[in-house]
């Protein structure tokens, strides 16, 4: 009866491990974009509209207003000015979602739990994540499948001789299901601040060529 319910939760385990791979994907390449608190939307539809009166009129000081009230005293005007004049609505959502972290100096730079200060991401660091999702879903598929194999072609290599052992197959798959969320969230974390650091950086060039 123990093994038949070991079977089962590898079952489930790499099912797990499959559903997350399609939910991280869906996150990257769709719900992320679609992650506002209600206030935060709130907030998003308040600065598009003085986006739009600031396009209408060209006076700016209404502009800044709304995005000090929205933001806070120490977002410039500029960034979400270069945000709203290239739609880029994922940059604008990503600075409401992260402001609480972020500081405003010379250069934006982000205060972490663990880690203190840092600079914001350069780089996109996206396909690395999904990357590491897909090798935790295969190995997850390749020990529930030993699960399968062995019960027939028992391991003899001494070294391995653990993947002849269903429960400990069983808690590997398992282990790997909290880890791979922590990606998927570590994933929408990093991306948002990728995304105001090239907001910051495109804003910044555009006002050097202006």
């Amino acid at each position: 009866m123990l093994s038949a319910l070991i079977y089962v939760l590898i079952f489930v385990g790499v099912t797990a491990t499959l559903y997350q791979l399609y939910a991280v994907n869906y996150a990257i390449n769709f719900d992320n974009h679609k992650r506002l608190s209600r206030d935060q939307a709130e907030r998003l539809e308040a600065l598009k509209h003085a986006g739009t009166e600031y396009r209408a009129s060209g006076e700016r000081a209404p502009f800044e207003r709304v995005v000090r009230s929205t933001l806070g005293e120490q977002v410039e005007a500029a960034l979400v000015r270069e945000a709203l004049e290239h739609d880029d609505e994922q940059a604008i959502k990503a600075l409401l979602r992260r402001r609480p972290r972020l500081r405003f100096g010379e250069r934006v730079t982000a205060r972490h739990p663990l880690l203190g200060e840092t600079r914001l991401p350069r780089r996109d660091w996206r396909s690395l994540f999904i990357g590491l999702v897909i090798l935790n879903s295969l190995i997850a598929q390749f020990l529930g499948g030993m699960s399968i194999y062995t019960l027939l072609y028992r391991v003899e290599t001494p070294s391995l001789a653990w993947l002849n052992e269903p429960s400990i197959l069983m808690v590997l798959i398992f282990l790997l299901i909290p880890l791979t969320h922590a990606i998927g969230r570590l994933d929408f974390y990093v991306n948002d601040l990728y995304q105001v650091g090239r907001l910051e950086r495109e804003t910044t060039a555009v006002e050097a060529y202006s």
